[in-house]
């Protein structure tokens, strides 16, 4: 015997439904406090993914270096997730790589690294970007993938898609379509991004995300990858913005990294956990190519002269003579090649090129792969 609702309940189900309905005003949907506490108590509570990183429903922004490996740890979380959730498509849109250098770094000789069949990598079709309004038909097709089970998006990276990013006004417009499909549809979105060229005298923090201070402000969390000064293969990673939970890798606590071949994919191993001060460099405060430099970086990305001689322990007026001479001999963060003044190049070298080839839409087939290819331990973007 097939079960019927009660018609009783039912009509009872839609007057609560009905007497807990928010007031609309205007866009505001009203409740009283108690009311939006019982109803989250209701809700399940969100999961997290690799190493508590990553909130499940937030909006976080992975952000480093070029050539540091943002884009291989972003594979790594991706495929993870997509480990713990069978049910759900982790699409991971790629917008850096060709499929050959994609291929590079999940092959090693005849080994091929085999991902869950929910992880999903997507491209650009390069017949359909002339003339589009890329911004608008990344969001588009974000909804498309959210309307067929896609429930993580990992975007690598928001400088391709709002080529001005570093201004913040596109990409800051951008976040905010991309925040409301996030609450639309109940997604959990990784967002890549940059930082200006560092040289590792000072701490990082959320002003060293490319662009617009306010950036920072539309995402939930904010994860930060940096080179080792004093070990070259080796990376740290700083929670920088925490809305839900607590700080576990902050300031006194960096997670350190090292990029290793597992099961034939290029990723990160943890090595433990450190001060972050025991990876900074040790500038010469008397060397304008030291803290100068770093100064002058740090004024360039935004900060003011009293922040910058807060994060760099200097008086303000030192600072202020620092900067003069780093301005006086024209070497700024953007075009000094001074090798004392640089870190030594990781044997970690990027593998594409200063404009990738923009590739269809397609999920990435691995298997049928040919293992004739060498392969660069090393290689990352």
């Amino acid at each position: 015997m097939t079960d019927k609702k009660n018609p009783v309940e039912a009509i009872e189900h839609e007057i609560e439904k009905a007497e807990h309905a928010p007031q609309k005003v205007g866009l505001l949907s009203l409740k009283t406090a108690n009311e939006w506490v019982c109803d989250a108590l209701a809700m399940p509570d969100p999961k997290v993914y690799w190493n508590d990183l990553i909130v499940q429903w937030e909006n976080t922004v992975l952000f480093a270096s070029s050539g540091v490996g943002k884009s291989i740890l972003a594979v790594q979380i991706a495929e993870e997730i997509a480990l713990k959730e069978p049910d759900s498509k982790v699409c991971y849109v790629d917008l850096e790589l060709s499929i050959k250098q994609f291929q590079k770094r999940c092959t090693d000789g005849g080994e091929i690294h085999i991902f869950p069949s929910n992880f999903i990598r997507a491209e650009i079709d390069p017949e359909l970007i002339a003339g589009a309004d890329l911004e608008s038909e990344i969001l588009e097709s974000v909804e498309e993938a959210a309307k067929n089970q896609a429930k993580f998006f990992i975007i690598d990276n928001i400088t391709f898609i709002c080529n001005d990013a570093e201004k913040g006004v596109t990409a800051g417009e951008f976040m905010h379509q991309l925040i409301m499909l996030k609450k639309k549809y109940g997604l959990t979105t990784i967002v890549i991004a940059h930082t200006p060229k560092r040289r590792g005298f000072s701490p990082i923090t959320q002003s060293d995300l490319a662009g617009s201070a306010k950036l920072m402000h539309l995402f939930d969390a904010g994860v930060a990858l940096a080179r080792c000064a004093h070990d070259h293969d080796l990376r740290y990673l700083k929670q920088v913005k925490v809305r839900t939970g607590e700080y576990l890798y902050g300031d006194d606590n960096v997670m350190v990294l090292d990029l290793v071949r597992r099961s034939g994919l290029l990723c990160f191993e943890i090595q433990g956990f450190d001060e972050e001060e025991n990876h900074l460099k040790q500038g010469d405060t008397s060397d304008a190519l030291g803290e100068g430099i770093e100064a002058l970086r740090m004024v360039e990305a935004g900060k003011t002269y009293r922040q910058v001689a807060d994060d760099l322990g200097l008086s303000l007026g030192k600072v202020q003579r620092l900067i003069k001479k780093a301005r006086a001999r024209n070497n700024s963060h953007d075009d000094s090649d001074d090798d004392s003044a640089v870190s030594p190049v990781s044997p970690v070298s990027p593998v594409s090129p200063v404009s990738p080839p923009i590739q269809p839409i397609q999920v990435a087939v691995i298997p049928g792969m040919a293992d004739d290819n060498v392969v660069n331990d090393k290689k990352e973007d």
